[in-house]
């Protein structure tokens, strides 16, 4: 059965979208280049795409972190001018999409349905389901007057371009860049997150997940393009766990929490992620070596199930020695002579236990190796 489109979606987004494509070249061709009303752009696409990462996804569909009120309240004014419905539907949608990424009838944008049905297909449908799974959400009464006002909302705070436009004299560039161009851009930099980002990329994680990690999307998506990490450990304040992945709304939060403004932040540890990739790996080169004709198949999976049970325990076994050299550590935080005698026992047992690990890293690094060379050879 053919789904009804919603006309007010379709319009919308179409109608937008094609709009941008005439009056921008034909704005840039009459006025020439701006640089205030880019920059104006530019900076409403930040604060408002920060505000769906932020908000409307980390803190308000997966609980990452906790907010004061006036960040809540900034997250969901900000929000609102998306135009991406409101804080409590857009969180009712992604829990179905986290429960069900998998099943094509019951996930709202599955990839499975094609690229441009999970990109903005999907919007355009008929959306009126009940909302389901937002109990939480649905006791606060800041969300419930952003979901009654989202509309008014938004085009308030959507529409401030257009006021400094007329305060300047230039009404029209600051209503077509400032206003309509950024609507687009918001929209289409979100709905990446649901296309590309289950469409192309790299599984470091979950083999079980058609979310992806693509590194190029997540300066587009302030963090949001390390998505098969997300979809693992969707409770994680982080999309791009480590340091040197772009994240911008991790950063941003990180500071925030110094401030007092928020707290809470929740993570997985840097163990329960190695352990991951380990798992991962080993699923996918077991997968290659069921297909491989060889008798050195059974031999090197073998192999490669005990070194990698071996590195998962190692790992296991450094992370126990570590919280527990963290607890003496409390433990004795009053008695530093006593900690004192302690500490060089423990400092042995802990690079005892990182060289048990690192053998252990070289091993599955050695299996792999192995692996790849018994892989790239014709069989006969």
């Amino acid at each position: 059965m053919t789904n009804r489109w919603n006309p007010l979606n379709t319009w919308f987004l179409l109608g937008t979208l094609v709009a941008s494509i005439v009056l921008v070249p034909l704005h840039l061709y009459l006025n020439g280049f701006v640089w205030s009303e880019w920059i104006v752009c530019l900076v409403m696409v930040f604060m408002i795409g920060t505000a769906i990462s932020a908000g409307y996804h980390r803190l308000f569909s997966h609980r990452a972190y906790r907010a004061s009120a006036p960040i809540r309240f900034l997250w969901l004014v900000m929000g609102a001018a998306s135009f991406e419905n409101s804080a409590l539907k857009w969180s009712c949608d992604h829990r179905i999409h986290h429960q069900f990424s998998e099943d094509p009838e019951r996930d709202p944008y599955p990839i499975s349905k094609g690229f441009w049905h999970a990109h903005w297909v999907w919007v355009m449908e008929s959306t009126d389901k009940p909302l389901v799974g937002v109990t939480d959400l649905e006791k606060d009464p800041m969300v419930m007057w952003q979901h009654r006002n989202h509309f008014i909302i938004g085009g308030i705070f959507s529409t401030l371009p257009i006021w400094y436009g007329i305060a300047i004299g230039d009404f029209w560039g600051y209503l077509i860049i400032g206003v309509l161009l950024r609507i687009v851009v918001t929209h289409h930099t979100t709905f990446l997150i649901n296309s590309m980002a289950h469409w192309y990329g790299t599984k470091p994680y979950s083999n079980n997940e058609s979310a992806k990690d693509n590194f190029l999307l997540a300066p587009l998506t302030y963090g949001e393009g390390f998505h098969n990490f997300h979809h693992t450990w969707q409770w994680d304040y982080r999309n791009g766990a480590r340091w040197y992945q772009w994240d911008s709304t991790k950063w941003l939060l990180k500071i925030l929490s110094w401030t007092g403004l928020v707290n809470g932040l929740r993570t997985v540890s840097l163990t329960e992620m190695q352990k991951a990739k380990v798992h991962a790996e080993e699923e996918r080169l077991s997968a290659r070596l069921s297909n491989v004709r060889s008798q050195k198949r059974g031999v090197l999976e073998e192999h490669l199930l005990h070194t990698k049970e071996r590195l998962v325990s190692c790992l296991s076994a450094m992370e126990q020695c570590r919280q527990k050299y963290k607890d003496i550590k409390i433990q004795y935080r009053k008695d530093p002579r006593s900690f004192a005698q302690i500490k060089t026992e423990w400092s042995l047992k802990v690079a005892e236990e990182r060289r048990v690990l690192r053998e252990a890293w070289r091993q599955w690094r050695e299996i792999q190796k192995q692996i790849r060379m018994n892989l790239s050879q014709p069989t006969v």
